[in-house]
C-alpha cells in the first residue's frame, strides 16, 4: 500500500468514525440544550472554554512533535510516548490546579466554579489521550482511535440521555463527560498495550529535548485555542450566560466539523514529514492533493449550512434556540478557512517551520481580544461571530504567505 492509499484508508476510516461522534454530538448537543435551556448551556459551555485554555498548555504540541518524530525514526517511539506520559502527568496536575484557582479571581457564578472542578478531570484524560494517539498517527492505525472514539461518544450520549430523562443538571451533565473521557483513554492505552504497555517516564533529559521541539508548536497551539476560545470566555463576562448559551451552540456545530481538516491533516502530516526529507517537489505533490481535498470538502459544507441554518439549530437545540441559526450562518464562513489554513499549518509544522506561524498568531490574538472588548459589548453573540470569521481569514492570508516565501 502506498503513501497516497495509506491517507486515503487512515482519512476514511477517521470520518467514518467521525460520521459516528458527529451524528452521537449532535444528539449530545440537543439533549444538553433541551435540558439546561440557554443559560445552563451557556454555564456548560463556559466551562469547557476556560477549561480549553488550560489543557492545551497541558498539550504544548506534543503531539505534534511525537507524530513528527517517530515518522522520522519509528524505534524511539516507546521512549518519546513514555517520557510524554509522565510529562503530561506533571503538567496536567500544575495546570488544572491552577485553572481551579484562578476561577476565584473570575466573575463566575458559583456552579460555573464547581464545573471548573470537576471538568477538569475531563480534560485532564482528554490531555493523556493525546499520547496514545501519537502512537496510532504516526504508524497510520488511526482506526483503532476511530473505534474507542465511537465507544466513548456511544456511551456519553447514554448518560446524557439518562440525565436529560431525570432532570440531571448542569454536574450531572460534567460527570458524563468525565466518565466517557476516562473511558476512552482506558480503551486507547489497551490498544496500544498489544504492542507494548505505556509506561509514565521521568527522564529530565529527554524532558528538555521535546519541550525544546515542541515549544514553538505549543505556543502556536496556545495562542490558537486562546482566539479560539476567548469570545466565549468574553462573552460570559461582558453579557452572561443567555448569550454564551445562544452564541456556543451553533459554535459547537463550527466545532464538530472543523475537526474533518485537522483529522484529514494529521493522517498527511506523517507522510508530509517523510516527503520532505525526499525531495521538495514530492512534498509539493502531497501538498496539492491535501489543498485541493480541503477545497473540495468545505464548499458544499458551507453552502449547505447557509441554506438550512435555521432550521437546523430549531431541530437540534430547540425553537428556545431558534436564534442561534443566523449566528451559525456567519460562523460557517470561518470553516472554508480553517480548512485551507490546516494544510498550511500542518505543511510548516512537517517542515518543522511552525516558529514562524508565533508573530501572526499572536497577532491573531490582539486583534481579537481587542474586536470582541469593541464589539460584543454593542453586538453580543454578533459581535463574537463577526470577529472570529475576520480572525480566520487573517490567519489563513498570513500562513499562506510564510508557506509561499519559506517553502
Amino acid at each position: 500500500m502506498n503513501d497516497t492509499q495509506k491517507i486515503a484508508l487512515n482519512t476514511a476510516v477517521q470520518l467514518a468514525g467521525k460520521a459516528v461522534t458527529v451524528a452521537t454530538s449532535v444528539l449530545i448537543v440537543a439533549y444538553l440544550a433541551r435540558s439546561l435551556g440557554v443559560e445552563g448551556y451557556g454555564d456548560y459551555a463556559t466551562v469547557f472554554a476556560y477549561l480549553g485554555v488550560f489543557g492545551v498548555i497541558v498539550d504544548l504540541g506534543l503531539f505534534i512533535t511525537a507524530v513528527r518524530e517517530i515518522a522520522k525514526n519509528p524505534s524511539v517511539e516507546k521512549g518519546i510516548l513514555g517520557n510524554m506520559l509522565g510529562l503530561k502527568l506533571s503538567l496536567g496536575a500544575v495546570m488544572f490546579g491552577a485553572a481551579y484557582g484562578l476561577s476565584f479571581l473570575l466573575p463566575y457564578p458559583e456552579i460555573v466554579r464547581q464545573g471548573i472542578l470537576l471538568g477538569a478531570v475531563s480534560q485532564f484524560f482528554i490531555s493523556l489521550n493525546q499520547v496514545p494517539l501519537g502512537s496510532f498517527q504516526a504508524s497510520l492505525t488511526m482506526y483503532q482511535a476511530a473505534l474507542s472514539d465511537v465507544v466513548g461518544r456511544l456511551f456519553l450520549l447514554g448518560l446524557v440521555w439518562w440525565y436529560a430523562s431525570h432532570q440531571g443538571g448542569l454536574m450531572e451533565m460534567i460527570w458524563a463527560v468525565v466518565v466517557a473521557n476516562g473511558l476512552v483513554f482506558g480503551l486507547n492505552v489497551l490498544m496500544v498495550g498489544w504492542r507494548y504497555w505505556l509506561v509514565p517516564l521521568f527522564d529530565l533529559t529527554q524532558w528538555k529535548k521535546i519541550l525544546a521541539a515542541s515549544l514553538p508548536v505549543g505556543l502556536v497551539m496556545i495562542l490558537g485555542v486562546i482566539y479560539f476560545r476567548i469570545d466565549t470566555l468574553m462573552l460570559a463576562g461582558l453579557k452572561g450566560s443567555f448569550a454564551v448559551g445562544i452564541y456556543s451552540a451553533p459554535y459547537k456545530i463550527l466545532e464538530v466539523l472543523m475537526a474533518v481538516p485537522s483529522i484529514f491533516m494529521s493522517s498527511v502530516l506523517p507522510i508530509m514529514t517523510a516527503a520532505l526529507k525526499r525531495s521538495l517537489q514530492e512534498a509539493q505533490r502531497v501538498f496539492q492533493r491535501a489543498f485541493d481535498f480541503s477545497c473540495l470538502a468545505s464548499l458544499p459544507l458551507i453552502v449547505g449550512t447557509v441554506v438550512v441554518a435555521i432550521p437546523i439549530m430549531t431541530l437540534i437545540a430547540g425553537p428556545e434556540f431558534s436564534l442561534s441559526g443566523p449566528v451559525l450562518r456567519v460562523l460557517i464562513f470561518s470553516l472554508g478557512a480553517s480548512f485551507l489554513n490546516s494544510v498550511m499549518i500542518y505543511t510548516l509544522m512537517a517542515a518543522e517551520e511552525q516558529k514562524r506561524l508565533i508573530i501572526p498568531y499572536a497577532i491573531a490574538v490582539i486583534f481579537n481580544v481587542t474586536a470582541n472588548l469593541i464589539f460584543i459589548p454593542r453586538f453580543s453573540y454578533w459581535g463574537a461571530a463577526g470577529v472570529t470569521v475576520l480572525t480566520e481569514v487573517w490567519v489563513l492570508i498570513a500562513s499562506t504567505y510564510i508557506l509561499q516565501k519559506h517553502l
